[in-house]
């Protein structure tokens, strides 16, 4: 059967007022013939084709969207008729550059023939348009090109243009690169294009067939500079300047390659010197390398002044990459000794490297230093020795001894370190739900814009909408209503809960109480899934996620049947707890009104009560608890509020009272298991059950208590931390230890951590436990710097609340140091950052625990040891700590210069030794 281009009621009128040649065009294109519909484009006149265009458009119309392989030949013909039919350049090009056009692919010959007779300048102006699209819009180059070519007009240099043009060159099999390029008679004007065009340097990649030594970008513009073809000091001056603008990775690597090709004469270096200068300061590594090297050999030479040589030694040494500094280093070391009569106006340069974050970079600046003191004047020496204030204090004593003079103000005599902490975290109030049905909308507006772990707003609006929905649920429909329509899953959200046992595809699950607000879950469909997860059989999700997503869905059920006034497990404070003397006053505002209680939300308040005093689980330290204005709540004002709730007379006052009076639930026993996550060897937490919590909940609440187990790992969503966090406030233990899977994820392959977990972990009232420090030991390991900044705030939250385990945290350090999929050398960046911040004594506290194990390890990397000693020593002479590391000393004693050698007597030193 036949299929042809779909017609409607326009294309059948434009049709009955059509003429014969209009008829035969749109004849062929039902035959899919695009050949035929270009010859007779062509013999129609102007009026024609404006007709003939306006059929075009209308048959266009009615298929767009239908983009089918039947009805494609059809489709082209339609390109093809429709550009030879265009009267002005704008309407050819957007045509020509339309969707639809581009998807056919209509040959490229066939558009150039059918605009074959139009205007040289006409066809230069549709060119011209074409090439200023963007490279998204995907112009054929070819297109492009044979405009150019039959125009006669200059070759556009637009970065369409020009990466349309190289790519033809990778396509092309005609010669060699080199020889194509050679008689290539736009070359000269894409050429200056070419050096401010992005991402060009994607082509360098590219091998092209021809003589070794021409068949690369690079390469074959060399050669053709060495030839003449192109102007050279315009090739050198254009790589630098590119080179000077930054960019992409691979863009540096071609023109860096372009420039080594060129290989600059000693003369053109010289021309540039401004330019080698700013790259060897500001630009990228492997390229301030290069302007090093340039400028390293023009000093050498003497083409380089001592206060050139100076102002860039200073830029060098500013640096962070300690290969480049060391070799500046070097470098200084042969130029003085060459000419010791540069010391005066070269070392003062050298001394920039005294607050270098590289001890080593310091002690060899140190050195270079000391070998030229006899150069230097008394004020020289002065001038140096308030540099020297910036050593770090290991090296301030033999500072002193070479420059003759006093480093700082009391350096013999101890100082007293002051440790430096963040602020343990204050729990801040939770404001009442909003009190009107626009109040309520706006929190769910706040939950729905991107923000699923908003604990606070997540309990105001599930609370506001359960009390708006008892009061006036019409208005609170008409409130919601605007809020959800426009967004993707509303439409679909009935069906997809009923296909699913979760929505873990949701952001909070506030919106399956939104959806039942709305009246789009069905009655039958809310009560099987009510009952479904608060009896725990639900298997989809366990622990704090399943607890979290009863209570979404009794919430749900009960808008439909039973509204409540209020909801009871809403937290008094931004931690996720509540006070005992405010669940006993709202279960005795649920007593007057004879509200129905509902059981998630009754469990879910009683495992959010704060218990304070000696008995409760932050007794210890008080970190992080709200205190009453006479000190922690103790057991007799406890067994006050539990004979209030027994006065009460209900089964929910009983349980209650029984729970105030049983205390805090204990933490449950834990241990370490070696097992493979995601085909690695890695550590993770066996938690036991919690003892209680069967005896007093059931459902998914009691489920709580079973034990964690590697071998059968939580579905919980990590992206959901702060809501299962708020499932049991002082049991940070039991969400770590079903997350640690993820989190060794994040060591092992690079997983990304989900941002903000790590923080509230450490936030989380309760005891730091194995699973905990495990964590952030996992975290200190990440791949990127700013992941693990993250496991570092939280390392300090953790010493800031006072129960950060040192000993324990520097062990797990030590034991995941020998994962073969873990780097070490990311442990050692993260402690260096938490001792950037002052934390000097912490940092070391934790190396101190971790040092035996990594001294004794057989496959450390060397680069690791050395960062970690390094650590060490810095942290060890800033917070003036003793102790005697039999492992340090054994490997401090050992003969060598290595970095490690010199690191480990450093530390050994400052220890004491």
């Amino acid at each position: 059967m036949t299929i042809r281009l779909l017609t409607g009621g326009a294309v059948d009128a434009a049709l009955a007022e059509a003429g014969p040649g209009v008829l035969d065009v749109y004849e062929a294109i039902q035959q899919g013939k695009a050949e035929l519909a270009a010859q007779y484009v062509v013999k129609l006149d102007l009026a024609e084709r404006r007709s003939c265009m306006g059929l075009l458009k209308k048959l266009r119309s009615a298929n767009r969207g239908v983009w089918n392989w039947q009805n494609r030949e059809r489709t082209r013909a339609l390109a093809v008729a429709g550009a030879g039919c265009q009267t002005g350049a704008a309407a050819a090009a957007a045509w020509l550059a339309s969707r639809d056009t581009l998807w056919t692919e209509p040959p490229h010959a066939l558009l150039l023939d059918v605009l074959a007779e139009r205007d040289p300048a006409w066809l230069a102006d549709v060119a011209h348009r074409l090439a200023e699209r963007p490279r998204s819009a995907g112009i054929p180059y070819d297109l492009m090109a044979g405009l150019v070519g039959r125009s006669g007009c200059a070759a556009p240099t637009t970065e369409s243009y020009v990466h349309g043009w190289m790519f033809s060159h990778f396509r092309s099999r005609k010669g060699s690169l080199l020889t194509r390029l050679r008689h290539d008679p736009d070359l000269t004007r894409l050429m200056a294009a070419f050096f401010v065009t992005p991402d060009v340097g994607s082509y360098a990649q590219f091998t092209f067939p021809g003589e070794p030594g021409q068949n690369t970008w690079p390469e074959a513009l060399a050669l053709l500079t060495r030839d003449g073809v192109l102007d050279r000091p315009t090739m050198i001056a254009s790589s630098l300047a590119r080179l000077l603008r930054g960019g992409r990775q691979m863009d540096e690597r071609m023109f860096l390659r372009l420039l080594e090709e060129l290989a600059p004469t000693r003369a053109e270096q010289l021309a540039h010197l401004a330019d080698w200068t700013a790259l060897a300061a500001d630009a990228s590594s492997p390229v301030a390398a290069h302007a090093q090297s340039v400028l390293g050999a023009l000093a050498l030479d003497g083409g380089l002044s001592d206060g050139r040589l100076a102002d860039v030694s200073r830029a060098m040494l500013f640096r962070t990459e300690k290969k480049l500094v060391r070799a500046q280093l070097v470098l200084l070391g042969k130029v003085l000794k060459a000419r010791p009569t540069a010391a005066g106006e070269l070392l003062p340069a050298v001394a920039e490297a005294f607050a270098h974050p590289d001890t080593d970079a310091q002690e060899r600046a140190l050195k270079l230093v000391g070998r030229h003191t006899e150069a230097l004047d008394r004020m020289q020496l002065a001038e140096l020795a308030t540099a020297a204030e910036l050593l770090t204090p290991g090296l301030r004593g033999g500072a002193a001894e070479i420059l003759g003079q006093a480093i700082g103000e009391g350096d013999e005599l101890p100082y007293a370190y002051e440790e430096f902490l963040p602020p343990a975290p204050e729990w801040t109030p939770v404001s009442p739900a909003g009190a009107t049905p626009a109040e309520v909308a706006e929190d769910v507006s706040v939950l729905l814009a991107g923000a699923p772990n908003d604990l606070v707003t997540f309990e105001r609006a599930l609370d506001g909408l359960m009390r708006q929905a008892a009061r006036d649920r019409a208005a609170l429909t008409d409130a919601l209503r605007p809020v959800v329509e426009g967004r993707r899953w509303w439409e679909h959200i009935g069906s997809w809960i009923e296909r699913q046992d979760s929505f873990h595809f949701l952001a909070s699950g506030i919106e399956i109480v939104v959806a039942a607000v709305l009246g789009r879950l069905r009655m039958e469909v809310l009560h099987r899934r009510a009952q479904h997860t608060s009896s725990g059989a639900s298997a989809t999700r366990g622990g704090p996620a399943a607890v979290h997503d009863a209570r979404c869905w009794e919430a749900a059920h009960r808008i439909h049947s039973d509204p409540s006034p209020f909801l009871l497990a809403p937290p008094t404070d931004s931690s996720g707890a509540i006070e005992a003397a405010i669940l006993v006053e709202r279960l005795e505002e649920y007593t007057r009104f004879g509200a129905r209680v509902g059981e998630m939300d009754f469990g879910q308040a009683l495992l959010r009560v704060r218990f304070e005093g000696p008995s409760g689980i932050d007794g210890a330290t008080g970190a992080g608890v709200p205190s009453g204005p006479d000190g922690p709540a103790g057991d007799a004002q406890l067994s006050a509020l539990a004979a209030r709730a027994d006065a009460l007379g209900t089964s929910h006052g009983t349980r209650l009272a029984q729970h105030l009076r049983e205390g805090s639930l204990p933490a449950p026993a834990s241990h370490r298991e070696h097992r493979e996550v995601y085909r690695a060897r890695t550590v993770l937490v066996d938690l036991g059950e919690l003892p209680g919590l069967r005896e007093r909940f059931s459902g998914p609440l009691a489920r709580l208590g079973r034990p964690v187990t590697p071998a059968e790992p939580d579905h919980s969503p990590v992206t959901h931390y702060r809501h299962l966090l708020a499932v049991l406030p002082a049991q940070p233990e039991l969400v770590a230890a079903r997350l640690l899977h993820f989190m060794s994820g994040v060591a092992c392959h690079n997983f990304g951590p989900q941002q903000g977990y790590l923080p509230a972990l450490a936030e989380a009232p309760g005891p730091a436990g194995q699973a905990v420090h495990l964590s952030v030991a996992y975290g200190l390991a990440a791949r990127r710097p700013q992941d693990r900044l993250e496991a570092v705030d939280a390392l300090l939250v953790l010493a800031a609340r006072g129960v950060l385990d040192p000993e324990r945290l520097g062990a797990d350090i030590a034991e995941l140091s020998e994962l073969t999929l873990i780097k070490p050398g990311r442990f050692a960046d993260g402690l260096r950052a938490g001792a950037g911040t002052g934390a000097y004594a912490t940092v070391w506290a934790i190396l101190r625990s971790a040092l035996p194990g990594l001294l004794t390890q057989e496959n450390l990397p060397a680069k690791a040891l050395g960062d970690f000693l390094e650590v060490g020593a810095d942290c060890a002479e800033r917070c003036g700590a003793r102790a005697e590391i039999p492992e340090l000393t054994e490997r401090a004693g050992r003969t060598g210069t290595s970095r490690v050698q010199n690191q480990a007597r450093r530390l050994h030193r400052a220890l004491g030794g």
